[in-house]
């Protein structure tokens, strides 16, 4: 166990060394949290950490690449050593996409001239990483005492929802991201008491980007303010989960799920079915309209698998 104040609360905050999460740090660390900066560059993140508190008592830097899950596991393991348990991870460390997917520098390569294996470092660091964190804060947070549970934040983007063609692989994460949000926070919520929640986020002046203030005019670009607004939406309350809320400029959106086009048709497939659910996982989910058996008159009963099975011989 941490030999500090076990009863302050501890945040893990990725890409913590600079812009949103650096900002995200001091802000959580004038309130009185533990916070822990995660980053690669050891020069920067020392000095970021030892200027909230040189002591290290109530802020450390982490040395982590989040793409890594080897390192991440390091990395959870450590803050727990120190502090002995995590209410919080902010899984905001990622960047832009590091190369073209379009290929247009090798228009005049010859047909067996294929392209190199692309670089995937920002999926690897947005999704992946995320995925491997809620995994790990999940196992760390199930040891808080005396109220086992926390709380997840994604940092994503609107470009998740609405696509800019500069950045595809960024875009495809950050779809990636808000749906894991979705996907895993009713029974992140109801087996571990861990609410889990994604901040959408606007045009935002960050080291992601050269020249970025150039390309926006100054009423496009979110407000400082503005994010951390958002993001204390979701650290102060304990009934959101699931929900994604994007930053614009002084504003804040809240993004709703699609509706159903097809109706009924597609509640049934949403649905969990535990025995599904139970091979997969290891128990049963306990999901709200769960099916724990097969349905009355399912195509095998009515005889017609035929009918419906993709490329069967008709």
């Amino acid at each position: 166990m941490g030999s500090v104040h076990n009863e302050a609360k501890v945040a893990i905050i990725t890409g913590g060394t600079s812009g949103i999460g650096l900002a995200l740090a001091r802000h959580l660390h004038a309130k009185g949290w533990r916070v822990a900066l995660v980053g690669r560059r050891a020069d920067v993140g020392i000095q970021q950490a030892s200027a909230l508190d040189a002591s290290g008592e109530t802020a450390a830097f982490e040395q982590c690449d989040v793409a890594s899950y080897s390192a991440q596991a390091a990395m959870f393991k450590s803050v727990w050593a120190r502090w002995g348990r995590l209410d919080l991870l902010i899984a905001n460390a990622g960047g832009v996409d590091s190369g073209s997917w379009y290929n247009y520098r090798g228009r005049g390569a010859a047909v067996d001239d294929v392209p190199p294996e692309p670089d995937t470092t920002c999926t690897d660091a947005h999704l992946k990483g995320l995925m491997w964190g809620t995994m790990l804060a999940t196992h760390f947070m199930r040891h808080n005492q005396p109220s086992p549970g926390g709380k997840i934040i994604a940092t994503s983007s609107m470009l998740g929802v609405h696509p800019c063609p500069t950045f595809p692989e960024y875009g495809a994460a950050e779809a990636g991201v808000i749906q894991w949000v979705r996907t895993t926070s009713e029974l992140l919520k109801s087996k571990e008491n861990i609410t889990i929640n994604t901040v959408m986020m606007g045009p935002a002046i960050t080291p992601v980007m050269p020249g970025f203030a150039k390309a926006w005019l100054p009423e496009q670009l979110v407000l400082p303010a503005t994010i951390i607004k958002a993001y204390d939406l979701f650290i102060d309350d304990d009934t959101r989960t699931g929900e994604a809320v994007e930053t614009s400029h002084d504003e804040l959106f809240w993004y709703e799920m699609p509706e159903l086009k097809a109706g009924a048709r597609n509640v049934r497939n949403m649905a969990v079915y535990e025995p599904w659910f139970a091979m997969i996982h290891g128990e049963k989910s306990g999901a709200v309209n769960a099916l724990h058996q097969a349905p009355e008159g399912n195509a095998e009963d009515a005889g017609r698998v035929k009918e419906f099975e993709v490329g069967a011989q008709m």
